[in-house]
C-alpha cells in the first residue's frame, strides 16, 4: 500500500518540476531574413516542439529585406521548428518542416538568416542565429560573418579587419573619411594570393545597423559579399507575465 507522505512527497516533486518548466519559458522575438528571392515564403510558421499539443502556431514570414516586423514565439525549450503549415501536425509530416533553429541560451530578441539546407538535412533550409539586440548588436554597427571556406580581409578606410573561415565579428563605430561615408575595399584569400572581391562607399550607420555575409557562389566558385540594411535595435522585450 502506498503511504501518504509518499503521495505528497510525489505531488510536491510535481509541482516542482511544473514551476520550474514555466519559469523558464521565455518570450522571443523572431526576424526571417532569405539569404536569396528563392528562399522567400510567407507560408511560414513557428512552433515550440515541447509545447502542449493544442499549443497554436506563429505566423513567420521569410522575407527578402529587413524591417522593425517580428514574430514573437513564447517557448520552453530552445528549439524551435518552422513549417509550412499552422497546424501542429506539420511538426510530424518532413515535407513541411522548413527549418530547426536551437536558440543559444538568453537570446530573447534574434535575427535567422534563412540558408539552403543540405543533402540528408530533415529541415528545407539552415539558419545563422543572430542575436540582434542592442548589447549583442548596438546601432551604428556591422554584424559581418564568413561563410565561405577561405580568409576574407575586409578594409574600410585604412582599417583592417581579417576573418578565418566561419568567423563572426561585430563591427563597432566603423571608421568614415569624413564622417559619413567609409571607402569600403574586400579581398579573399586563395591560392596564396589576397585576390579583390568588391570596392565601394559605404554609408556610415548611425541608428540603423548592417548585416554582411562573405560566401562563395556555389554556380561560379567566386567569393561574394551579400549585405543587408537592418533597422535599429529594439528595446528589450519584458519578462512574461506570471
Amino acid at each position: 500500500m502506498i503511504s501518504k507522505n509518499l503521495l505528497i512527497g510525489c505531488a510536491c516533486a510535481f509541482a516542482a518540476v511544473v514551476t520550474v518548466f514555466a519559469q523558464e519559458a521565455r518570450k522571443v522575438e523572431l526576424r526571417l531574413l532569405a539569404f536569396g528571392t528563392e528562399l522567400r515564403t510567407d507560408e511560414c510558421f513557428a512552433h515550440d516542439p515541447a509545447a502542449a499539443p493544442t499549443a497554436a502556431s506563429v505566423e513567420a514570414p521569410i522575407q527578402t529585406y529587413l524591417n522593425d516586423q517580428f514574430a514573437t514565439v513564447l517557448l520552453t525549450s530552445p528549439k524551435v521548428v518552422f513549417t509550412s503549415k499552422p497546424e501542429r501536425e506539420s511538426l510530424t509530416r518532413e515535407d513541411e518542416i522548413l527549418l530547426d533553429v536551437t536558440l543559444p541560451k538568453g537570446v530573447k530578441s534574434a535575427l535567422l538568416l534563412v540558408v539552403p539546407g543540405l543533402t540528408g538535412d530533415k529541415a528545407k533550409f539552415r539558419a545563422v542565429v543572430i542575436d540582434d539586440s542592442k548589447e549583442a548588436f548596438p546601432a551604428g554597427s556591422y554584424h559581418a560573418t564568413n561563410m565561405s571556406k577561405v580568409p576574407i580581409r575586409l578594409m574600410l578606410e585604412k582599417t583592417s579587419y581579417d576573418f578565418p573561415p566561419g568567423k563572426v565579428l561585430l563591427i563597432e563605430n566603423p571608421p568614415t573619411h569624413d564622417g559619413h561615408l567609409s571607402a569600403m575595399r574586400t579581398f579573399a584569400f586563395k591560392d596564396n594570393v589576397w585576390g579583390p572581391i568588391s570596392t565601394g562607399l559605404w554609408p556610415k550607420p548611425v541608428e540603423t545597423r548592417g548585416v554582411l555575409i562573405f560566401y562563395q557562389d556555389p554556380k561560379r566558385g567566386n567569393i561574394q559579399l551579400r549585405a543587408f540594411d537592418d533597422v535599429a535595435p529594439r528595446a528589450p522585450l519584458p519578462p512574461p507575465a506570471t
